[in-house]
């Protein structure tokens, strides 16, 4: 288990620097690349407002500050992204952070250089090795939660059979 475990958080590793997953938040601004014309449209929208609060008798300029205000924190908080980072802890729990980083684990396969060390390594048990075969040969890959599974149902249970229980 150890070394599946080991292999598992280095695939991990190289995913969140292969993808920049941090944590962090960050503005993404590839909707103002993919959609100008929205863009602009929605600015001219924002114009068009701002010049009829504006003009009413009853709305001003304080009117007109606090929905720009509201505006730039709407658009702010949209654009908002966050790449959380992908870890062994995760796999396999259903809790509030499947809201948050999703059910990545079953979607994600482990490259192909990990299927080779799991199935090289001498210190994992050979019907895991046959099983994630197996695996391999039916769908084409593997995923995180097949691999976690898998080493949780073959690893290996220690040995009571020397030790010695005090009953009180």
């Amino acid at each position: 288990m150890d070394v599946v475990k080991s292999i598992l958080n280095s695939e991990i590793e190289r995913i969140n620097r292969a993808e920049g997953r941090d944590g962090k938040p960050r503005i993404n601004s590839e909707f103002f690349i993919n959609h100008p014309w929205l863009c602009l449209a929605m600015f001219v929208g924002y114009i068009a407002v701002g010049i009829v609060m504006y003009a009413s008798p009853y709305m001003g300029l304080g009117w007109f500050a606090g929905f720009t205000a509201f505006l730039i924190f709407m658009a702010a908080m949209l654009l908002l992204e966050i790449k959380p980072t992908y870890r062994y802890e995760d796999i396999g729990v259903l809790d509030l952070r499947v809201c948050y980083n999703g059910e990545w684990f079953f979607s994600r396969e482990i490259s192909s250089d990990a299927v080779n060390t799991l199935l090289n390594s001498s210190a994992v048990d050979g019907r895991f090795k046959s099983h994630v075969q197996s695996i391999v040969q039916h769908k084409g890959a593997i995923d995180f939660y097949d691999v976690y599974d898998l080493a949780r149902r073959y690893q290996t249970s220690p040995d009571f059979t020397h030790t010695a229980q005090i009953a009180l």
